[in-house]
């Protein structure tokens, strides 16, 4: 039967501590001490010569042990661990290190510090674990280490107790695997208060709102900002909340599934057409794209394209190295049909999910900066921020597009047309139809785009144009894309309105009079909830019942059949003639395949990448 002790306190105003001491054979002797110092106490754990020591600046240990926390987004993750979903932890050992063929090298050093900021920045945000564990084994520090991670590795990277700050589970679960009657473990969990508050708050938030934009951003950025919790901090948190999100959670685990293929098959267009289709669903799901610049950073470059650099990246490299080489000026080696040979470049780079081209720019930068700082050629250096300043706008521009092309209820604001328009025009400015082909062009033949969001960007862009005319205004551009927001929004609701009416009551669709009844009773029910002042527009509910109706013929006869015998020129016959949004079909043959128990068994051929 386990004993255990614990001890819980504040080391900081923002850090809270749990220490526990656990074992089937406890000494009765004191295993903590409290020193007073003039900077703040500190906190000492003892286990038989080792120690965790807590000051104000961060913990020092000294032990067998390691590290323990739930990974999140922005942790280290090695890439054994993307490949098992299974595991849920980063475990840290004191003394370890990488070895050279993949593996870990232990050490005889493990005594060491870290401060609290590396300790919630490299591990979890919200709270880690230290532990110390006191064997009877007769082995160094080091062998004690291997063999303890050999032993316990599979519970702490795998228990759900951690990211949960279940201490007495975590517990349990460490002793039973280590089945040593004369073992104790001291475990110590430190949380961040604020952080956790802030956590609480977006965790509630989300779960009323079920959305998340720049509003729900701002809004939650304000008790970030009182309670002290920084920028890249709070991005951290909210992405955690979001994968969490059963949905979610699916899009990015096929894309991490997607990408180990490409590591163990190699590319090829179609592995890489699904990436770029679950990175547009992800952005309808307010997924950011950095999740995914984060999960793409984690694959090695395949050895082929290390002894072959890609044309994109070759182009570039060129232009670039001409501000070193080239005996003409700088504007001129930079002039406008290299900017938009750049501007090309860069989003092949993206549609490759190479992070090439941004070393590329890095090393670029760093290079005319040094050489700007000795007393050398300023002109370079302030042309090529010329061309960073372009890559920004084209960066924004997308941004602003892509949201309305792919995220429900989108609109935009006076002040995002104004901001547009000016990107707009600098781009054209470069090379005429520039903005068109580099943003416009991509979202409008995406077949992901939604069908009010090819809508909207269609409705966007021609205001523009009558502005460029003095035909229209930014009030006027920003209303007619809101209209269509709210259009699109009151078809929603009718829509699941619909679906709700018919799993309670019978309409024979194919009668009018039942269609009429069907209208006044689901129309009736969303003003009584949603107020009297509701707009229905015209054709709303006509276009809504299509859409189930399209559902239902589906899900419960053309689904079924390419089950049986998979042909995609069938399927993209029918999302044509529906006009059903690609993502919705995807999800009503995920939730088929989860309701008959296929989704596991569903061979690979049985599914549509495009």
């Amino acid at each position: 039967m386990f004993k255990d002790i614990r001890v819980h306190g504040a080391i900081t105003p923002e850090i809270d501590y749990y220490a526990n001491l656990a074992g089937e054979k406890l000494l009765p002797a004191p295993f903590y001490e409290v020193q007073a110092g003039e900077g703040g106490d500190a906190v000492s754990f003892f286990l038989s010569g080792m120690y965790l020591r807590l000051s104000p600046e961060g913990v020092a240990f000294s032990g067998t042990g390691g590290v323990v926390s739930e990974y999140m987004f922005g942790s280290p993750m090695p890439l054994q661990d993307l490949g098992h979903k299974e595991v849920k932890n980063r475990l840290v050992m004191f003394g370890a290190f990488p070895g050279e063929n993949g593996g870990l090298s232990f050490t005889a050093s493990v005594s060491g510090f870290q401060t609290y900021e590396n300790l919630f920045l490299d591990g979890n945000a919200l709270g880690n674990y230290f532990f110390l564990v006191k064997t009877p084994w007769p082995y160094s520090a080091r062998r004690t280490q291997e063999i303890l991670l050999r032993t316990l590795g599979r519970v702490l990277k795998r228990s759900e107790a951690a990211g949960e700050g279940d201490d007495s589970g975590f517990i349990s679960e460490i002793l039973k695997e280590l089945a040593e009657p004369e073992a104790t473990l001291l475990l110590l969990r430190l949380a961040h208060r604020p952080h956790r508050q802030f956590h609480q708050f977006v965790r509630d938030y989300l779960r009323r709102t079920r959305d998340w934009g720049e509003e729900e951003r701002r809004f939650v950025d304000t008790l970030g900002e009182e309670l002290g919790v920084k920028q890249y901090q709070r991005e951290r948190i909210a992405i955690d909340l979001l994968y969490k999100d059963a949905q979610n959670k699916q899009i990015v685990d096929e894309y991490k599934d997607v990408l180990l293929a490409i590591l163990a098959r190699g590319s090829d267009p179609g592995a890489l057409a699904r990436l770029n289709s679950l990175r547009s669903l992800a952005l309808r799901h307010n997924l950011p794209r950095s999740l995914f610049d984060t999960l793409d950073g984690l694959m090695p470059t395949p050895q082929a394209a290390r002894r072959e650099e890609r044309e994109y990246l070759r182009g570039a490299r060129e232009i670039f190295e001409g501000l070193f080489l080239s005996s003409k000026p700088a504007a001129e080696v930079l002039g406008h049909p290299e900017i938009v040979r750049l501007l090309t470049y860069k989003q092949q780079a993206q549609h490759h999910r190479d992070n090439g081209f941004e070393q590329i720019l890095l090393d670029t930068g760093r290079l005319l900066d040094e050489r700007a700082a000795e007393g050398g050629d300023m002109e370079s250096f302030e042309v090529f921020s010329q061309v960073v300043t372009y890559f920004d706008r084209l960066d924004n521009a997308e941004a602003l597009v892509n949201q309305l092309g792919f995220m429900e209820h989108a609109s935009v604001t006076e002040d995002k047309v104004r901001s547009l328009m000016g990107n707009m025009r600098e781009l054209d400015a470069v090379s005429a139809g520039l903005f068109h082909t580099l943003v416009v062009e991509p979202v409008l033949k995406n077949p992901y785009a939604l069908r009010f969001g090819r809508r909207k960007v269609m409705a966007l862009c021609e205001g523009l144009e009558q502005m460029e005319r003095g035909e229209r205004t930014l009030a006027e551009i920003a209303e007619r894309v809101d209209a269509l927001a709210r259009e699109e929004t009151a078809e929603r609701h009718l829509y699941e309105a619909i679906r709700s009416r018919l799993r309670q009551s019978y309409f024979n669709l194919s009668n009018p009079i039942h269609v009429r009844l069907l209208e006044r009773e689901v129309v009736g029910e969303l003003r009584k909830r949603h107020g009297e002042q509701m707009a229905v527009p015209k054709g709303a509910f006509i276009s809504a019942l299509e859409d189930v109706k399209s559902e239902s013929e589906y899900v419960n006869d053309l689904y079924p059949k390419l089950l049986e015998r998979p042909d995609p020129k069938v399927r993209e016959a029918f999302i044509a003639r529906s006009g059903m949004d690609r993502y919705r079909v995807e999800e009503l043959e995920r939730e088929y395949r989860i309701a008959h128990g296929l989704e596991e068994a569903l061979p690979a051929g049985l599914t549509f990448n495009f």
